[in-house]
């Protein structure tokens, strides 16, 4: 009975509710702490930093605010070196002051790659060797020489170039081939309705450079077809150019016009289609 009495007794309860009172006070006091602790509600907007100069933000770098790390590097000749190419977190995110931004930026000196041997390939396997090499083409130049449509010569601003040099990654590669000693023409490819990576390609691979390249429209992100190139090309009755010749088109904005119909009236045939020997079929000599 005396502790039935003593749990009913007022000192009992006055101390309970003065417990239950204090709990409730600590969870709140706790709650609050973690608010401030946290920042709870204290948030940054990531900024776009694409374009921006790395070594800047570093430089400005605060625990208080952000706080970037250069994470990696990456070459590409059509941006600016030193400035940010991607980051994580992206644009747009939410994050507590302090937080880290990891930048991939743009290399300032670009990678080196090894020169391929191109000596005695074709001119379309030597166009491929070259792009599979993360290099590129400058011109296709034809002299007089009994090997025709081999490769006789590879240059680098101007020089012959040797297999196996270390030159920069993206480096633009003059290709000399032999002409058979005959002035003979060369079919001109159909262009219309090409994407203009693959229209510039079948440029190349017919023998021919890439002559002036005018846009009717440009938008930002946008994929380009090609609709007009002279000399245009029927395949009825193809007109032939020496090898060499620079072949110019225009191109637009692909919005979804199909060039099938011009296709079957000139009755086209894909040049590249026809290319018997893919990449994945031939052993090169690095």
């Amino acid at each position: 009975m005396k502790i039935i009495s003593f749990f009913t007794s007022k000192v009992f309860l006055r101390h309970l509710a003065l417990a239950f009172i204090l709990g409730i006070v600590l969870i709140f006091l706790i709650i609050q702490g973690l608010d401030i602790y946290t920042l709870n509600g204290e948030v940054i907007v990531i900024p776009a930093l694409s374009g921006c100069d790395a070594d800047s933000l570093v430089e400005n770098s605060d625990k208080n605010n952000l706080q970037f790390i250069i994470a990696d590097s990456l070459f590409d000749s059509q941006q600016k070196p030193g400035t940010v190419a991607f980051q994580h977190p992206t644009a747009g995110g939410k994050v507590k002051t302090g937080r880290k931004i990891y930048l991939s930026i743009v290399a300032k000196m670009p990678e080196m790659v090894t020169m391929p041997n191109l000596i005695d390939l074709s001119v379309r396997r030597a166009i491929d060797v070259i792009k599979f090499s993360h290099l590129e083409v400058e011109k296709l130049v034809f002299e007089n020489d009994m090997a025709l449509n081999a490769i006789i010569g590879q240059r680098l601003s101007g020089r012959n170039i040797r297999q196996g040099e270390k030159i920069p990654s993206g480096s633009a590669i003059t290709i000399v081939a032999g002409n058979g000693l005959s002035n003979q023409g060369v079919p001109v490819p159909y262009l219309l309705g090409k994407p203009v990576d693959k229209a510039k390609e079948a440029i190349l691979k017919s023998s021919f450079n890439i002559g002036r390249l005018d846009t009717l429209i440009k938008e930002e992100n946008a994929t380009y077809i090609v609709y007009d190139q002279e000399p245009l090309s029927n395949p009825d009755n193809p007109g032939l150019l020496t090898a060499g010749t620079p072949i110019s088109i225009k191109i637009t904005i692909n919005r979804g016009f199909s060039y099938d119909s011009l296709a079957y009236y000139y009755r086209a045939v894909d040049s590249i289609a026809i290319d018997t020997t893919s990449m994945e079929e031939e052993n090169f000599d690095f």
